[in-house]
């Protein structure tokens, strides 16, 4: 070895591994400003101006602003940090608690879209039955985030510090799982648990939808099928109100003028309760179009994700000879964590409501700055 080269350690091998590494970085840290900055938004929204908001709707679109949020500050975070200590990852108690956290909180925000989803189907098939109330809802999120613990507890157990043997002798450390597990049928089952998990919320999302779907199309057509039909719930009260002043010959005038004055309060009683309904209608069709889009956002992210994870399998990791390469399935493996950043913009783009309550929120600190 020449005199004038230094000797190679495992912190320069690590600073190697971090430069070919930077794509994935930057992913990283664009998607973690994106997150916090997009779900403090939302979680300032429904937990502030538009707390009034109550239903089981509501309370899972909170506990899911809530859950990305911490996906975006503890999550991610680890995220990165593993990238930029990918060779010397010491701490074996943070890699298993932070895999255990990461593996809970990816978990949760799935079944939470299915929970979300099971309520909009039950509101549009039951329209006239009592819907959950945010307390039930919220019951229903702590017993599915206790029985979550019971699938991400052997990721904890699983995961430890992977040696890893390189060049010149040198032996790096990386959190990933741990090698007496390494081989194991154990890993097998979990990684199996998992993806039947994964693929049973897809596969509830997509029945789920399909069949509001079909309800809506077919209220839809039952609704113009019956539109030429003149409305019977606006002129029924009236009519009878003008039925009984025409056979009562004998009444005053003035009787007669305080039964046309009923009979018109009832109409217009009759009608306010119409317009009521049809805004009501309306707020449904919404909040139903929001929950899909989440829904459709969730399935897309995660579908690179599992093309990496099959493309892994088949190959037996030879994709991975490439540097670059290996930078595009590294990010695409983490693709998903779109997922937890794409909600406020859909709430933005759909909700004309969280809109303008943004923008309110918005100016209000953008004047507070200027003072």
């Amino acid at each position: 070895m020449n005199q004038s080269e230094s000797p190679i350690t495992l912190e320069i091998l690590n600073r190697e591994e971090i430069i070919e590494r930077i794509p994935t970085t930057v992913y990283l840290s664009l998607v973690m400003f994106m997150g916090i900055f997009g779900n403090t938004l939302v979680i300032l929204i429904y937990f502030g101006s538009l707390w009034k908001l109550e239903g089981a709707h509501w309370t899972f679109i909170r506990t899911i602003s809530i859950v990305d949020f911490l996906i975006c500050t503890v999550v991610i975070p680890f995220e990165f940090y593993q990238q930029t200590h990918q060779l010397i990852f010491y701490n074996e108690s943070a890699c298993k608690i932070l895999r255990m956290i990461s593996v809970h909180l990816s978990v949760m925000a799935s079944l939470l879209l299915v929970m979300m989803s099971a309520n909009r189907l039950y509101r549009v098939v039951w329209p006239l039955k009592v819907p959950f109330s945010s307390r039930q809802a919220l019951f229903s999120v702590i017993i599915v985030g206790l029985a979550i613990t019971a699938v991400s507890w052997p990721e904890g157990k699983l995961s430890g510090i992977n040696l890893k043997k390189l060049r010149n002798n040198i032996t790096g450390y990386d959190c990933d799982l741990a090698d007496s597990y390494k081989h194991t049928i154990y890993i097998v089952v979990y990684s199996i648990v998992l993806l039947v998990g994964f693929l049973a919320c897809v596969t509830s999302l997509i029945m789920i939808y399909a069949f509001i779907g079909q309800k809506l199309r077919r209220r839809g057509h039952f609704k113009s099928t019956n539109s030429s039909q003149p409305p019977t719930d606006v002129s029924v009260e009236s009519s009878l109100g003008s039925v009984e002043v025409e056979n009562e010959s004998y009444v005053s005038s003035n009787r007669n003028v305080e039964q046309k004055l009923k009979s018109k309060h009832f109409g217009t009683k009759s009608t306010h309760k119409q317009r009521k309904t049809t805004k009501s209608n309306r707020e449904s069709i919404k909040v139903t179009k929001i929950a899909f889009v989440i829904s459709i956002a969730f399935i897309l992210s995660y579908l690179p994700y599992l093309a990496v994870k099959l493309t892994a399998a088949l190959s037996n990791g030879q994709h991975t000879a490439n540097s670059f390469v290996t930078s595009i399935f590294s990010i695409l493996s983490r693709f998903f964590l779109i997922n937890n950043i794409i909600n406020p913009f859909v709430y933005v783009c759909l909700d004309q409501t969280f809109r303008r309550q943004c923008k309110r929120l918005l100016l209000c600190t953008h004047i507070r700055k200027l003072h």
